[in-house]
């Protein structure tokens, strides 16, 4: 468990040198004559990277772990799309609104879940699953954001048409993706993450040396939600085609939680790492004849790490890092 925040000086330098690397990516690329298919592989990954990133900074750092993530992404998706099409407000408006009504529902939810003592572990995991279906039905039938019809945003005329493009996607995911990383950053080494970790390991006994463990989880919930309602909104543009059968698919929040397992959930960077191979690995195995090994190969990786890295690749890491340190 961290104990305080790293050099803030060279983790901010870090910090700002891979976001200035990722900002002149897309420059880059055009440089080198390469098709947008670059630009949307790395938008694909930063779409991952924050359905893993938010969902471990709640799940994996308290240890309750959901499978709502995908709803909340969902729920973001036919939000902006909404916003969009029947309000006719600008793009980058129906981001944060979309985030908005994601932690919202996640608010409602926690409130009323969080203080109720049974619905902790495989009880809490039921839950959120259910929570997927319920939220799916509803859009299904609210004639406002689907109403069974599926909802069509090809040709959708916008006010900020840069944004409709693979390179203007590209941008605002990454600039999401930065704040999503750099807040699970703050709260890996924050009294916030403190406090989580603390639940983690025994809820009962943080309760009793008075952290206020309902406030802590509640706003995290809510938080992640946030982040995944948002980033939906630019794979709802990406994507053209909203249908609740493959917008609410349960496979959305076990690839996340694949994701983070895979690249470790007690270190912030851990899923980062997770979605940047399962993303590439997917990627690969998209065409061609391997296209039907897709899922069976991603639930071996899944299997293996459980079974012989259950703390992760980047637990792996910190583990070498520590033996360095105490080495004469």
């Amino acid at each position: 468990m961290p104990v305080s925040l790293p050099a803030t000086g060279r983790s901010l330098i870090g910090f700002g040198a891979a976001a200035l690397l990722l900002a002149l990516y897309p420059s880059l690329i055009g440089a080198l004559g390469a098709g947008d298919y670059w630009i949307t592989l790395v938008f694909q990954v930063f779409v991952w990277v924050i359905l893993a990133v938010s969902w471990n900074f709640f799940s994996g750092y308290s240890g309750y772990a959901s499978f709502g993530h995908g709803a909340f992404f969902g729920l973001g998706m036919y939000v902006s799309a909404a916003l969009l099409l029947k309000a006719g407000l600008p793009f980058l408006v129906t981001l944060p609104l979309a985030g908005l009504a994601a932690a919202l529902v996640a608010l409602l939810v926690g409130v009323v879940v969080f203080r109720l003592p049974q619905f902790r572990g495989e009880l809490f995991s039921l839950l959120t699953l259910a929570m997927t279906f319920i939220i799916a039905t509803i859009v299904n039938n609210v004639g406002w954001l689907d109403g069974g019809g599926g909802v069509f945003l090809r040709e959708v005329e916008m006010a900020d048409r840069w944004v409709n493009s693979n390179t203007g996607l590209y941008y605002v995911s990454l600039v999401i993706a930065l704040l999503c990383v750099y807040l699970a950053y703050h709260i890996y080494y924050a009294r916030w993450g403190q406090a989580l970790f603390a639940i983690r390991d025994d809820e009962d006994v943080a309760d009793g040396l008075g952290v206020p463990t309902i406030r802590y989880k509640v706003g995290t919930f809510a938080v992640s939600a946030f982040f995944a309602g948002a980033i939906g909104g630019t794979q709802a543009l990406f994507i053209g085609y909203l249908e609740t059968t493959t917008v609410f698919s349960v496979l959305i929040p076990l690839l996340a939680l694949m994701m983070a397992i895979l690249g470790g959930v007690s270190v912030w960077y851990g899923p980062i790492i997770g979605a940047l191979l399962i993303t590439l690995l997917r990627q690969a195995l998209t065409g061609g004849d391997t296209a039907v090994l897709n899922q069976i190969i991603i639930g071996m990786v899944f299997i293996l790490t459980i079974l012989f890295i259950p703390q992760g690749i980047g637990g792996i890491i910190e583990q070498w890092r520590r033996r360095r340190q105490v080495q004469p």
